[in-house]
């Protein structure tokens, strides 16, 4: 099960939800009066299709194939002189670490970005711009490439980690480089629009809880049992909503719930 929809823009009351002056974060709360959100259309038969979180996929596969070639030259070459064998890349022929992990991760990036951008120059104007970002994804305690470098986790099949490791960077880099006006939240033919007081009126007007058929309070919290509800509509009840007297997981707060559906 995924969800299709999220948030593009979210326009917000001039004025606090809350004033408590002792509570910092009630201080600056607005309540969201419309959401528009971005439904994506599932073109590649994925729930990501316009490529809102950006990977490989959304690039040219003829480069990705590129990146896996040039990676793979320098993954763990080696050349021998006079019967002495030199290693030359960046793994043992174990699939060990020849080289510190920093070390690594800055010229996986610098082979990727040297097939993104064709030329030295502008792969290296690229590294020098995002080092400090790089660096960090080298080695930090949450998400990094530390794990698959040191193969923390044993050893994977050869041509499946250098694959893995060309879609994970060129991914990282076509994030970085795509202009801010090309994101899918701009996409406006994906576009639902979701007014928050408008809903709560026709769900106030029209809908009954299915178990104790009460009608609901303005801007209360309810529940539901179909998570394919079409949302509230005009002169028509929402049919398997609970209210929050009756649904365990609802607020009992009386404040907006979570489940609103889109108008």
């Amino acid at each position: 099960m995924h969800n299709l929809m999220t948030v593009a823009f979210e326009i917000r009351y001039p004025w606090r939800a809350y004033k408590n002056p002792k509570n910092e974060w009630e201080k600056s709360y607005h309540d969201t009066f419309i959401t528009i959100w971005h439904v994506d259309p599932e073109k590649d038969g994925t729930d990501d299709s316009c490529g809102w979180f950006m990977r490989s996929r959304h690039g040219n596969k003829q480069t990705l194939e590129k990146i896996v070639k040039a990676l793979d030259f320098d993954w763990d070459r080696t050349f021998t002189s006079d019967t002495t064998k030199y290693n030359c890349g960046l793994f043992m022929e174990d699939g060990k670490p020849h080289l510190s992990v920093i070390g690594i991760t800055l010229n996986l990036f610098f082979r990727v970005a040297l097939e993104v951008f064709g030329t030295r120059k502008k792969a290296t104007k690229y590294l020098n711009k995002n080092l400090f970002d790089i660096l960090l994804f080298a080695e930090n305690c949450c998400d990094s490439l530390h794990e698959s470098i040191t193969l923390k986790f044993g050893n994977i099949n050869r041509e499946e980690r250098i694959r893995n490791m060309a879609v994970i960077i060129y991914g990282y880099i076509l994030r970085d480089i795509r202009p801010w006006y090309r994101h899918p939240r701009w996409h406006i033919h994906h576009w639902k629009i979701q007014i928050h007081p408008l809903q709560m009126l026709k769900r106030t007007l029209f809908s009954k809880c299915c178990q104790c058929g009460r009608r609901l309070h303005w801007g209360e919290s309810v529940g539901s049992n179909n998570w394919n509800a079409e949302g509230p509509r005009w002169f028509k009840g929402e049919k398997d909503l609970i209210c929050s007297t009756c649904s365990p997981s609802a607020f009992k707060s009386g404040s907006r719930g979570l489940n609103e559906r889109i108008i």
